[in-house]
């Protein structure tokens, strides 16, 4: 049993190879912490360090593979590289391969405050669909189908039908439409006109007075449809035609009429438009706009029309007509009218509010006796303001047809 001791020099010697051995394990750590700092900017792959290491260490001696820090992304193919960069293009910069037919939709000649309609095609001339995502207005006076949403198939087309309300007064009215078309930044104009004009049309449609302007001119006064037609009177007066004699020539469809600020018109009381009267059924009175200091627009409400006419009525005959007002705030609200003329009276029949319109109804009432072309100034009140306006038009005795003559 002896033999089974184990002697001081055994004992001895394992602890010497213990010893040993774990040196040569811390030995062996050493070495990977060098060859892994030393590495770690070489080999991108963690695997590749597991592998290297795997001999040299036991799997238990390491805990976890290192982690690698701002490793490269895996770089794009160079046509992923160009698709984007086309698509990013496209989205910023591309214009739309869609085509307006026609490229200007003309309503033509318009009477005044009349809604026109009319419709334009868009065409998909790309290769790949288009949808619509927005139609804007750039004016009040247009209404539109809403398309938003709409798929355009390419070559295919679609119709927008588009309403544009005249303005109250003559002259040449532009506006335009924006389509927003999903993918692209660049919108797709739409260019809208009209004529605003009754059947006989003035040229130049204003009389521009102001400050060192000329106070002396000559005026086109033209049937539209060419029928001959007479002027009766001009701002209550005998007309000064240029080279046609009444007495002698037949009407004609065109005349060149003289005007003379300081012998037609009052500087003190200058009306805002200038009456010309013929002898038409569907247009007795056509109105030039006088462009004088004292007749510009001093807005204290918001009016959406300053041009407001009872056109021709026969003598003692009341007139409603209605003006609208956007934008009152909700604690305002309309008390009163009332006229500064003698010629008629101008009173209050009712307000409503639609939106951020207020519409105010009112009624002329002519002083019995009052013939002829007439101004008449109005004030509109509210509980907090007032705003000064008129309307015009001519008041003729009953039965009365074709010209009256003032």
């Amino acid at each position: 049993m002896a033999d089974l001791k184990t002697s001081p020099v055994a004992s001895t010697t394992f602890s010497m190879k213990s010893v040993a051995m774990m040196f040569g394990l811390v030995v062996a750590s050493v070495v990977v912490t060098y060859l892994l700092l030393t590495t770690s900017n070489r080999i991108n792959d963690p695997a590749q360090l597991v592998v290297a290491v795997t001999p040299a260490v036991e799997a238990s001696a390491l805990a976890q593979p290192p982690a690698v820090t701002d490793a490269p992304t895996q770089p794009l193919a160079a046509s992923e590289v160009a698709m984007e960069s086309e698509d990013d293009a496209e989205a910023t910069d591309g214009v739309p391969p869609l085509q307006v037919d026609p490229p200007i939709l003309d309503f033509g000649i318009v009477r005044p405050s009349v809604t026109a309609e009319g419709t334009v095609k868009l065409i998909n001339t790309g290769t790949t669909e288009l949808e619509i995502l927005t139609v804007q207005a750039g004016c009040k006076c247009t209404t539109i189908d809403d398309i938003s949403g709409k798929k355009i198939a390419p070559g295919g087309s679609i119709d927008l039908k588009v309403a544009m309300k005249a303005q109250s007064s003559p002259g040449t009215k532009r506006a335009e439409l924006k389509i927003l078309v999903d993918g692209f930044t660049q919108v797709v104009m739409v260019n809208l006109q009209n004529e605003v004009s009754l059947p006989v049309r003035v040229s130049p449609a204003y009389l521009n007075v102001v400050a060192d302007n000329p106070k002396t001119g000559r005026i086109v006064v033209e049937s539209i449809d060419k029928v001959p037609f007479k002027i009766c009177s001009v701002g209550g007066k005998p007309p000064n035609l240029v080279g046609f004699d009444a007495e002698k020539d037949e009407p004609r469809n065109q005349y060149l009429v003289d005007w003379d600020f300081a012998r037609d018109f009052d500087p003190n009381n200058t009306p805002r438009y200038w009456v010309i009267e013929t002898d038409r059924a569907d247009c007795p009175l056509v109105d030039v706009f006088v462009r004088h200091e004292s007749t510009l627009p001093k807005p204290v409400l918001r009016l959406t029309e300053y041009r407001h006419t009872f056109g021709r009525i026969e003598e003692g005959a009341p007139f409603e007509f209605t003006i609208d007002i956007t934008d009152l705030p909700a604690t305002e609200r309309i008390v009163t009218a009332a006229s500064s003329s003698s010629a008629a009276a101008v009173e209050l029949v009712g307000s409503e509010v639609e939106g951020n319109v207020t519409h105010v109804n009112l009624r002329l009432k002519p002083v019995p006796g009052t013939l002829g072309v007439q101004w008449v100034p109005f004030n509109i009140y509210t509980n907090s303001r007032q705003q000064t306006t008129a309307i015009w038009g001519q008041i003729v005795p009953k039965g009365t047809v074709g010209c009256f003559g003032r």
